[in-house]
């Protein structure tokens, strides 16, 4: 697994015009429903991460498309949700995930539309599903695509700043992990806080 990233950063950075599109599909793909369960893209964000605080890749290549993909991954993950209903269920896929489905419909149904946000970091794989889930419940248009933008705003720089503070060294390796886990819970629990609090009432109007 190492050696596979090592080769795959190796070969990004000799061929700098597909950095974008990597991470484009790296994110979209952690966002689609069910594959997101399978790629493991948050460990090669973090390393993404590590390469943004050494300087080897640039912010403007790595940040905009990795909030398009996480954008556009669980819009169409919604968009299958929203077209198949209560048929998404029957699904061979998700049937066989039962008791994963009945905890994204119950988180959903307690969180609401702040879900999309917070379920990117609490869910673990299981957050990819959350998009399906809300249009196969009948989450209108206006609503997810608000929560989906936020989401995707909010995940990509803080599944990047444990990396990135490690990579400028304000982090040593060894106490990194903890203090830098420490820093992006309570920048992530600030972030949806603010958010949750100047998003719901414009969207109970």
């Amino acid at each position: 697994m190492i050696d596979s990233l090592d080769a795959a950063v190796a070969f990004l950075l000799n061929h700098r015009s597909f950095i974008w599109l990597a991470i484009g599909l790296l994110a979209f793909g952690e966002s689609l429903a069910i594959a997101g369960a399978i790629i493991p893209a948050t460990p090669i964000l973090l390393l993404l991460g590590t390469l943004l605080g050494r300087g080897l890749i640039e912010p403007t290549e790595a940040v905009p498309p990795a909030i398009a993909g996480a954008i556009v991954g669980y819009w169409a993950s919604w968009a299958i949700g929203r077209r198949l209903k209560s048929r998404i269920y029957r699904a061979k896929s998700l049937a066989a995930r039962r008791r994963s489905v009945a905890r994204v419909r119950l988180f959903l149904s307690r969180w609401g539309g702040p879900s999309l946000v917070i379920g990117r970091f609490m869910l673990g794989p299981l957050q990819s599903m959350l998009p399906l889930v809300a249009g196969a419940g009948g989450m209108g248009p206006r609503r997810f695509h608000v929560w989906n933008i936020v989401s995707a705003f909010v995940w990509v720089p803080i599944v990047l700043a444990p990396g990135y503070l490690t990579g400028r060294g304000l982090v040593s390796t060894a106490m990194g992990r903890d203090v830098v886990m420490y820093l992006t819970w309570t920048l992530a629990t600030v972030s949806v806080a603010a958010i949750f609090m100047m998003l719901v009432p414009l969207l109970r109007r």
